[in-house]
């Protein structure tokens, strides 16, 4: 009985590592979020993100934690991720 949950719990954090999304999905979904709340389309958001992504002008810090991720602006978490997912805060 050990033995199986050993494997279970190995195949759980395999999974979650492999999942976890990147930097780059994060700022996508921020800069998604963002332009949500400022009225313009998802769209617009994304294409933002899209562009955006690689000239950081927003100094987010990405941290990976093998299992899950965190993206946080001046020492507040301001999205988490894990299995492909975002979860942005408020």
């Amino acid at each position: 009985m050990g033995k199986l949950v050993l494997l279970l719990l190995a195949a759980l954090a395999i999974a979650l590592a492999v999942t976890n999304p990147n930097e780059e999905t994060h700022k996508k979904a921020i800069y998604s979020a963002l332009a949500t709340n400022a009225g313009t389309s998802q769209t617009v958001g994304q294409l933002a993100g899209s562009m955006l992504g690689n000239l950081d002008p927003v100094p987010y810090q990405y941290h990976n934690y093998i299992v899950f991720s965190t993206m946080s602006l001046r020492d507040k978490t301001v999205s988490v991720g894990a299995l492909s997912r975002i979860w942005k805060s408020r």
